[in-house]
């Protein structure tokens, strides 16, 4: 049986998120591809032209292109990549999933999760002030977690995007029979961690497997686990195993 593995990286990210797996996944023999969603990898001004249905589009098409070579796709994403690969598995038959960090919502009144006051208010917010500052990564936060892509600012409007893409998927998971593997820390600092949970009692898949990956640093927000130094090895570990697991089940 052939199989394929589509790898989604996160919002403002880049596939480099995804690249720890890459290698160990083609060393089983799996098909392995690691896209790049629309305006990523190019500019932040590409980025404010895109959304939701920019991202979907391209993650459904480059699944279509995927399944058409292989036997068998499983869709590994992080953040929302994670959301964007449950949308998959929710709409094509895919051999399993798993969900890295994956947002359905990002705030929550009660119990209070957010990772900024101002969150619920990016839909006003993004008409008079489009686009927020950030305070970039420095070296100590790159050396334990490296990363790539637009850090330098937020635009508001694509956050709405990033919102309304997640609730939309919240409403679709239910479609989910897959077998699913979720994966977050329990103290990432933008993805709620109710998320991973809402996740696992959501799907319809008869085997679910949830692990938190504890990270004891203080620097990073303990979000991109596949690169974490404190998790990357483990997620790898867990992803590969994953995979061998449901395809020696289906040979």
């Amino acid at each position: 049986m052939k199989v394929g593995c589509l790898l989604i990286h996160g919002w403002t990210g880049s596939p480099f998120e995804m690249e720890p797996l890459v290698a160990p996944l083609e060393s089983e023999g799996y098909e392995v591809r690691n896209i790049m969603l629309p305006g990523h990898g190019t500019s932040f001004e590409d980025f404010q032209t895109t959304g939701w249905t920019d991202w979907e589009w391209a993650a459904e098409k480059e699944y279509q292109e995927l399944a058409a070579k292989v036997d068998a796709v499983f869709v590994i994403g992080l953040s929302m990549g994670g959301t964007l690969a449950l949308h998959l598995a929710s709409k094509y038959p895919v051999a399993g999933v798993v969900s890295l960090a994956a947002p359905l919502y990002l705030y929550s009144f009660f119990p209070w999760q957010m990772k900024d006051w101002r969150i619920p208010f990016t839909p006003i917010v993004k008409n008079f002030k489009p686009v927020f500052p950030l305070r970039r990564r420095d070296d100590e936060h790159l050396r334990i977690s490296p990363w790539v892509g637009y850090d330098e600012f937020v635009s508001m409007q694509q956050l709405h995007e990033l919102m309304k893409g997640a609730k939309k998927v919240r409403g679709e998971i239910t479609a989910i029979n897959a077998p699913i593997l979720a994966i977050q820390a329990p103290t990432d600092k933008s993805v709620p961690l109710g998320n991973i949970f809402l996740i696992a009692k959501s799907v319809s898949s008869k085997e679910v497997t949830v692990k938190l990956l504890r990270i004891e640093e203080k620097v990073t927000g303990h979000h991109v686990v596949t690169t974490h130094i404190e998790t990357s090895k483990r997620v790898v570990e867990l992803v590969r195993g994953f995979v061998k697991e449901q395809v020696s089940t289906k040979m």
